[in-house]
């Protein structure tokens, strides 16, 4: 396998995003489409550290025919994309989404629900699969798959990373990988495909040497089936098996914080915006933590920003709106949702 790096002289790197980037066919709900466009959560946490002022690492795994030029804006801004490797393995980076509603998102054959809003049909969705990308395997490793040493050795010698939703075996390898260098702040987000019952035997392997873990509420009731349907339960019996935080994304909107070792549990509402696109706004969710927790150290202060960042990711579409957003408007929006939080 040949594979291609893209080069970029950055020296201080203050985080590592590992993640997967993706060809988007967004239909939000009343607004213009966006097709063929950059994506991924991995490109939606590193706007968001991008939009906190932060210099981040970018890995992902691409084919040949994604295009490069949609990253340029990002190393621009300050990414380093010596992790961004080209791989010869085909892969479908193709991810399509309708919202019905603001809230309410459609992953299935995308023919319908064109032909409901009276759009010509993109050919590039021919044949598209929606669960190709969803399922998880314990062995086989997927076009995107990370290996252990798919990573630029100076990536591992970063303070903080966080993983993004991949698939399972490049949770499973990751974790480790990362800790055995000097990474001392570890953060990574649930994938959907293994929250689930099936997998719950691997969980305590999977999330033991991280600093936080988070997920939504569907995934962590999914996991936990016929164990508990008490979220704060959930969290404090997966943070037992090693995360110092536990983060959950409520239905709500609204964010549960646990901290371990300080027994303490927070609620923090989420910032109310006009609902554009919600597509990646739980990735700016982590992008905004990671930043901004390793200023003090302070899980609190770290969510607040992660909060706002995930509404900023709501009002617009696309990951290169989050690096629109003012100065004024992030620190006014901080202000107010700091009154707001609530112990549990």
């Amino acid at each position: 396998m040949m594979d291609k790096t893209f080069e970029f002289d950055q020296s201080n790197l203050d985080a590592v995003l590992i993640g997967r980037l993706t060809r988007d066919y967004l239909l939000p709900y009343g607004r213009t489409p966006k097709l063929d466009t950059l994506g991924g959560s991995l490109a939606y946490a590193a706007g968001c550290l991008l939009l906190w002022g932060g210099t981040v690492g970018l890995a992902a795994k691409i084919s040949r025919q994604y295009p490069r030029e949609w990253l340029d804006r990002f190393e621009r801004e300050g990414c380093d994309l010596t992790g961004v490797k080209v791989v010869d393995e085909e892969s479908d980076e193709r991810f399509f989404v309708a919202y019905s509603s603001p809230e309410n998102a459609h992953y299935e054959n995308p023919l319908p629900y064109f032909a409901e809003r009276q759009l010509p049909f993109p050919f590039e969705l021919l044949n598209y699969n929606p669960l190709a990308n969803r399922s998880c395997s314990r062995f086989e490793y997927k076009a995107y798959s990370f290996h252990v040493n798919d990573l630029p050795k100076r990536y591992l010698e970063v303070n903080c990373a966080h993983i993004c939703p991949i698939d399972f075996i490049s949770h499973k390898i990751l974790p480790s990988l990362l800790r055995g260098g000097l990474v001392q702040t570890l953060t990574m987000r649930a994938s959907t495909c293994y929250m689930d019952l099936s997998f719950w035997e691997e969980i305590r392997s999977l999330v033991s040497d991280l600093t936080a873990f988070s997920f939504s509420e569907e995934q962590g009731l999914r996991l936990f089936q016929g164990r508990s349907l008490d979220i704060w339960e959930i969290m404090e019996a997966l943070a037992a098996y090693g995360p110092e935080y536990v983060f959950v994304n409520m239905k709500d909107g609204s964010t549960r914080v646990f901290d371990k070792y300080k027994k303490k549990r927070w609620i923090i509402p989420g910032y109310p915006v006009k609902v554009v696109d919600p597509t990646g706004c739980l990735d700016a969710f982590d992008g905004g933590f990671l930043l901004n927790y390793r200023q003090d150290y302070n899980v609190l202060e770290g969510v607040l920003h992660a909060v706002i960042s995930m509404g900023f990711a709501q009002e617009g579409s696309g990951p290169g709106f989050l690096l629109e957003s003012l100065p004024s408007l992030k620190a006014a929006r901080l202000e107010a949702l700091r009154s707001r939080v609530m112990a549990a």
